[in-house]
């Protein structure tokens, strides 16, 4: 009698679903996946176009070594699937493995995969029959680990993919034991437990987003002119969508399912729909149900703290405005972020925290339909409460940014005996943080004001004040100034809002829209003189005078400017009076009075002497200088710019100095060794109040000074510094300025 064996199971080691048919922009995570998945042993077939073999690739010093598990994460809708099918079919196609596994581990659905389930599948897939897989999970692991151990033994190598997964529990039973195959994961949160090489999956850069819009639109019908014909329009849908390729999958099937509809027409669509997630579903897929599964399995607090930062007024957060909103304390809230991050629900740079467009809007949703269901389920004010909580938090939030910015401004102040806060160390410190936070400063107006918060949408405004116009951001000021008068206006504060509209007109004055910001004055100055009074009212009629001066009425400006010096003197503001002599002597200099200027910017200056307030009394003299010099009188000049410089320096700030400087260095008549010498001590204090913008405009400065006295070498080593500290700062058009200079010096 024969006995024949068995024959062996059927074995299904090509079990990776079909690549992508396009994967736009994701070139460099590509390299990225597979260089982690390359074997240790060289290869006859290789993907990349290099030319290199693996093993050279594992030992060369700009590659890293290949590991036995690649983590690739990222948040809902970012495309990790697809590029792992692109770096597997990539690698498998290269002969670098006999093989695959594959399995959906549905980490984040109602009813994931659990690690005996998945084993069991691949033990399947191994050719080991139903009856001979052993019920306990440890068991089949261990089954599973000695059959890739064999084929292993056998020259075998495969690779292994867990796709969707949602903890390190969930992989870990699955990982081989063995280092000839490869294991690769996808998941939205980072597993950094595993030893596994990371790589973090962000959303497309816009380029390559519109052209995965326009390549979808091409497969479904190469005939499709919209891909071509779209324009800006298609780069505008991009954006809508964040550039998130699901949101971008997406709006391109909703495009193919109306053939007619133009990328503009559906970008225009998007933008006015009252929520984009809702807008963003194609019947199979959407946004909102993607971001829907990653929340799922958020705990209550980290589900609560994640729809209140959508609360913030700016684009991202610091540690201290997050612990202030969830009113707990700092290492509390850091352990939530650090899980929210690991969620990619948000993202961490800096040291700030900021969620995606469409997460923030999905944040912002949760949060309504928290009070949404407190609100129906209430019983005895329970959802009042609620609703009230978050009012509560928000408002806390905002007056954080407003006492805050309070304290930092309090740093902005040119006399240095004032009593400042001790919430920011110094000036470098303070200004540090409303530049880190401007943007939620600025918001926090806008925020105020649409929640019916009046008290902090007039308010903050005005504390903003002083560091807007330090900054030259006279366009933030427009916008946060125009908000304190309308709210003003509807609260019937009339001294609010008389004062906004003068501020106001300083911030128009201030980017050159002088017809505005006169505007702006008469409101302020009808206000004031309804109120009665007097010397607010003249201080708005300076202003007034400014802005004539400004935009080349100087006639004008003299009359009004007199005006004022008659209220003031009357009222017995000298600090006012100081103010309005030196804008008279500007308004002479203009009309060829010079005389008149002489001697109203040196009463000026006298003034603000016997008030103690040497930086004005800086500008003052220099403003006396300039009057001097027009009068011919070039050594008187130069004269009252060093008493400028000597009563700068009782300020005892670097930055007063150096704007003085700077200014002295504008004379005429100045030789270019008397201009050096200003721009060399304007370019040390400019070091020691770390005003970079200013220094780089002293630099440049040398170097023209420089080329004029015929030291050309000697000004291309300046220009290179102030070119490059432009360059450093972003000033383009400075940094050109400065490379035209260079050009020139070179030929």
């Amino acid at each position: 009698m024969t006995v024949h064996a068995p024959a062996p199971l059927p074995t299904a080691l090509d079990s990776l679903p079909a690549a992508p048919a396009m994967l736009s922009g994701r070139e460099a995570e590509i390299g990225h996946v597979l260089s982690a998945l390359r074997p240790h042993v060289e290869s006859q077939h290789d993907p990349d176009s290099s030319g290199d073999t693996p093993e050279a690739a594992s030992t060369s010093p700009d590659v890293l070594p290949p590991v036995l598990v690649t983590s690739i994460a990222g948040l809902a809708g970012v495309g990790k699937t697809a590029l792992a099918l692109a770096a597997g079919h990539a690698a498998t196609g290269a002969g670098w493995f006999n093989g695959s596994l594959f399995v959906d581990l549905h980490g984040y659905d109602e009813s994931p995969v659990q690690p005996g389930q998945a084993l069991e599948a691949f033990l399947r897939a191994l050719g080991v029959g139903s009856d001979s897989i052993p019920a306990g999970v440890e068991e089949r692991a261990a089954m599973y680990r000695s059959a890739l151990a064999a084929l292993a033994g056998e020259g075998q190598r495969l690779l292994i993919v867990a796709d969707n997964a949602s903890s390190a529990d969930q992989v870990r039973l699955l990982l081989p034991g063995n280092h000839a195959h490869r294991f690769l994961i996808t998941t939205r949160h980072t597993l950094p437990t595993l030893n596994a090489r990371l790589v973090e999956l962000g959303v497309l850069e816009p380029r390559a987003a519109a052209a995965l819009l326009r390549q979808t639109l091409q497969m479904a019908n190469p005939d499709d002119p919209r891909a071509i014909e779209a324009g800006t329009g298609i780069d505008e849908l991009a954006s809508l969508c964040g550039y998130l390729p699901l949101a971008l999958h997406i709006s391109a099937a909703l495009l193919i399912l109306e053939p007619h509809q133009t990328v503009a027409e559906l970008a225009t669509e998007l933008a006015a729909a009252r929520s984009r997630l809702g807008f963003l579903d194609d019947g199979e897929r959407a946004v909102r149900a993607s971001f829907d599964l990653s929340c799922r399995r958020l705990p209550p607090d980290h589900a609560s703290l994640f729809s209140l930062m959508a609360l913030n007024p700016g684009p991202d957060m610091g540690l201290d405005a997050v612990a202030v909103l969830a009113d707990r304390p700092e290492p509390a809230v850091r352990a939530i972020l650090r899980n929210l991050v690991q969620a990619h629900l948000i993202d961490c740079m800096n040291r700030r925290w900021s969620m995606h467009d469409l997460v923030r809007e999905y944040a912002t949703e949760l949060g309504h339909s928290t009070l949404n269901a407190a609100a129906d389920s209430a019983t005895g004010g329970a959802g009042r409460d609620t609703a009230t909580a978050y009012a509560i938090q928000h408002r806390r939030l905002l007056e954080y940014y407003s006492t805050s910015t309070i304290a930092a401004s309090a740093h902005l102040s040119v006399q240095p005996d004032l009593p400042v806060p001790d919430n920011f160390a110094d000036r470098d410190e303070a200004l540090a943080w409303l530049d880190g936070e401007r943007a939620n400063l600025t918001g926090s107006v806008a925020a105020a004001a649409a929640t019916g918060q009046q008290d902090i949408a007039i308010r903050l405004p005005v504390v903003l004040y002083d560091y807007l116009v330090w900054r030259g951001y006279f366009d933030d000021l427009i916008a946060v100034t125009t908000t304190a008068c309308d709210i003003a206006h509807q609260a019937g504060a009339l001294a609010a809002e008389a004062g906004a509209w003068n501020n106001l007109g300083i911030a128009l004055n201030g980017a050159a829209r002088y017809a505005e910001a006169l505007a702006a004055y008469e409101r302020a100055i009808e206000l004031f003189a309804s109120l009665d009074d007097h010397n607010e009212r003249g201080k708005a009629l300076n202003g007034k005078g400014s802005a004539l001066h400004d935009s080349g009425k100087p006639a004008e400006a003299l009359l009004i400017h007199q005006e004022v010096l008659a209220i003031q003197r009357a009222v017995g503001d000298l600090r006012e009076q100081a103010a309005v002599l030196n804008n008279l002597s500007l308004d002479h200099q203009e009309l060829e009075n010079y005389a008149e200027a002489c001697a109203t910017a040196e009463e000026a200056a006298s003034l603000f002497q016997r008030l103690g307030d040497p930086t004005n009394e800086a500008n003052a003299l220099c403003t006396a200088a300039f009057a001097l010099q027009a009068s011919g009188r070039p050594e008187a000049a130069q004269a009252a710019c060093q008493r400028a410089v000597e009563a700068s320096r009782a300020v005892g700030s670097p930055l007063v100095e150096a704007a003085i400087l700077m200014t002295c260095t504008q004379l005429d008549d100045l030789t270019p060794q008397q201009q050096i010498a200003y721009f060399l001590q304007a370019e040390a204090a400019c070091k020691q109040a770390n005003a970079r913008d200013l220094h780089a405009h002293a630099l440049g400065g040398i170097g023209m000074a420089l080329t004029t006295s015929g030291d050309r070498d000697q000004a291309v080593t300046y220009f290179v510094r102030a070119e490059r500290m432009f360059e450093d700062l972003g000033l383009t058009e400075e940094a050109g300025q400065i490379g035209d200079l260079l050009a020139a010096l070179q030929t």
